[in-house]
């Protein structure tokens, strides 16, 4: 409990606003926001179907 009550708490507004801008700095690089350039560098894409069958 008392590295808990040492550790150095901020608050959420400005954490938010530090998180806000790191976002939009980063947008052009985030595959989740635009996309992904082809199909195939998409690593979430199914590669086939069923193996049982």
């Amino acid at each position: 409990l008392r590295q808990e009550a040492a550790v150095h708490r901020r608050p959420v507004s400005e954490c938010v606003r530090e998180m806000i801008g790191y976002m939009e700095q980063y947008r052009d690089k985030d595959c989740l926001v635009n996309g992904f350039p082809s199909k195939k560098d998409n690593p979430f894409q199914e590669k086939g179907g069923c193996s049982l069958l």
